[in-house]
């Protein structure tokens, strides 16, 4: 029942608004995801390093920042959210939600490469982004925000993705 109720909440986010996704409200609703997402994976105990914590970082100065602030503190999966913003792709170590921003897009090899080294759960809003090596990108269709999982790039990095949220993604590469 409580998977249900996430489901049901998930697919609130993807029912368009009445003025698209245009300023603010765009980062709400992809903070809101992003969150969402991460009750859908499992990641190898080891991931944590005995930590209580679940680290959402975002790379330079995401749009999603702001709103993201909201989560920290709340639960993920028995752990609370943390939020931290990064500026290195050699900070990513501590992470096992990963955002990159499409204003960091020259930087995107050399973020991907280091997270390969780790079972983070890298998400961006950069056009192309789970074919490119990504796992989960956002996209817009219509006025609808949707995303795409590669679930291979999410398998060698060890990470579980639910079928519940592999239902909702347009394209599972």
């Amino acid at each position: 029942m409580r998977l249900l109720r996430q489901i049901i909440a998930l697919l609130l986010f993807l029912i368009p608004p009445a003025t698209g996704f245009a300023g603010e409200g765009e980062y709400q609703v992809k903070a809101a995801m992003l969150y969402n997402f991460a009750k859908f994976v499992e990641w190898p105990a080891d991931s944590f390093g005995g930590d209580s914590r679940i680290t959402f970082c975002l790379v330079g100065n995401s749009p999603l920042n702001g709103p993201m602030q909201s989560m920290q503190g709340k639960q993920v999966k028995g752990r609370t959210v943390s939020i931290r913003q990064i500026t290195s792709p050699d900070d990513v170590v501590t992470c096992q939600v990963l955002f990159i921003p499409q204003s960091e897009q020259l930087r995107l090899p050399a973020y991907l490469q280091q997270a390969k080294n780790y079972s983070i759960l890298t998400v961006s809003d950069m056009e192309r982004f789970a074919a490119s090596g990504g796992m989960i990108g956002f996209y817009e269709e219509g006025n609808q925000l949707r995303f795409e999982i590669s679930l291979e790039t999410a398998q060698k990095r060890h990470l579980q993705i639910s079928s519940h949220l592999l239902k909702l993604a347009r394209s599972v590469r």
